[in-house]
């Protein structure tokens, strides 16, 4: 049954008031809250950004218990990486809920799985899969998701990452129901909106956005907005086009001399980093184009800089290897690479496939010595 309920207990009161989630004194917007028992959460996370949302929920939890009784933490299993396998990867979130002494679930499928107990609520924030549906319909209210983007857009696993490529300066985070087979395709319940910094990294938008999003969930976990009859939030400050935010890979950071630009380097490095292509190191090895190139991995580490009138003043074509100053040419990090744009950009350090982490960089300053102050280039 619905009803109309303030909160009981000072604490929850006191919880509410300080995060904006009822005003101070009761009114219109305080009957829109839906009276339901407290919880029990089934929270699938992963990364730093779910990691807002889960500590938002237990301190709603602590400071609330008419609204969650209990939260237990799905995630991924440990992965063994790095050289031989011999470093085991735990996933972020595992480590906060052991330390907040919440259960832990680690499955890297749902094949076959089912809650150990049953479940009133499935919250996901970042997680990664697709919860099925026989377990979305097992809770009693369904699912939410916190996803951080503006949706429909940048639907997929990747919503931070093309904002920034995209270079929006607008962006928010969205609450939702779970879409039984589809991601971000749920019933869109709540919104926050916030303008974007200029120059900002992946970093930066998730300190931004996670706390928003954790504010999110915590106040429509508060208000009921899970419990039917659902009210969809309209997006009538703007018009929005449906689009995906694919995942990001390695293709990604792979650089297209031809066609990206000085700032679209900058970019990319800032967002995505460790650009890499497989032309310059053939081309310094072979700068008379005497022989074929060698195809080896460069990767470069930022961050970047554009060396000003280096490349409008060279006969360069783009994805050249050349020297910025030749006053500097003995220097290993003065080595940039002329973009589409006829600029000359220059990483902070080159590593080649094959090579240790110096071996590369010397072999690649050597050509720069032998040849920079002849031609300008390698």
């Amino acid at each position: 049954m619905l009803s109309r309920a303030w909160p009981t207990g000072h604490a929850c009161r006191s919880y509410a008031t300080r995060n904006n989630f009822v005003p101070a004194r009761r009114s219109s917007a305080v009957a829109t809250a839906k009276h339901h028992d407290p919880l029990h959460v089934l929270f699938c996370g992963a990364d730093d950004f779910s990691i807002y949302s889960l500590r938002a929920l237990h301190e709603l939890q602590k400071k609330c218990a008419d609204k969650i009784e209990s939260i237990d933490v799905v995630c991924r299993p440990d992965k063994r990486v790095g050289r031989g396998l011999k470093q085991v990867q735990e996933v972020p979130i595992k480590g906060v809920a052991t330390e907040l002494g919440l259960k832990l679930h680690q499955i890297d499928t749902f094949k076959g799985w089912l809650p150990p107990t049953p479940f009133d609520l499935i919250v996901t924030v970042s997680f990664g899969l697709l919860v099925p549906a026989r377990i979305i319909k097992g809770a009693r209210y369904g699912g939410l998701n916190v996803h951080p983007s503006l949706l429909p857009e940048f639907r997929g696993p990747a919503p931070i990452q093309h904002t920034l490529l995209q270079r929006r300066t607008l962006s928010g985070v969205t609450l939702q129901t779970m879409h039984p087979t589809k991601f971000d395709h749920g019933m869109v319940l709540d919104q926050t909106r916030t303008n974007l910094p200029l120059d900002s990294r992946y970093q930066d938008l998730v300190e931004l956005l996670a706390p928003l999003g954790a504010k999110l969930l915590a106040k429509g976990i508060y208000d009921g907005v899970f419990i039917p009859p659902l009210q969809e939030c309209g997006n009538s400050e703007r018009e929005v086009i449906p689009s995906h935010a694919p995942k990001i890979t390695p293709e990604d950071r792979h650089i297209d001399w031809r066609t990206w630009t000085a700032e679209d380097i900058i970019l990319r490095d800032r967002v995505l980093g460790r650009l890499w292509d497989n032309t310059t190191y053939g081309l310094c090895m072979h700068p008379d184009r005497s022989s074929l190139p060698l195809h080896r991995r460069a990767t470069f580490h930022g961050p970047w800089r554009v060396e000003q009138g280096a490349g409008g003043s060279s006969s360069l074509a783009e994805g050249r290897p050349g020297t910025p100053l030749l006053s500097k040419c003995d220097t290993p990090s003065q080595f940039g690479i002329v973009t589409a744009d006829n600029r000359l950009v220059v990483p902070a350090e080159i590593t080649i496939e094959g090579e240790s982490r110096l071996g590369g960089q010397k072999k690649l300053t050597h050509v720069i010595k032998a040849f920079g102050r002849k031609s300008h280039h390698c």
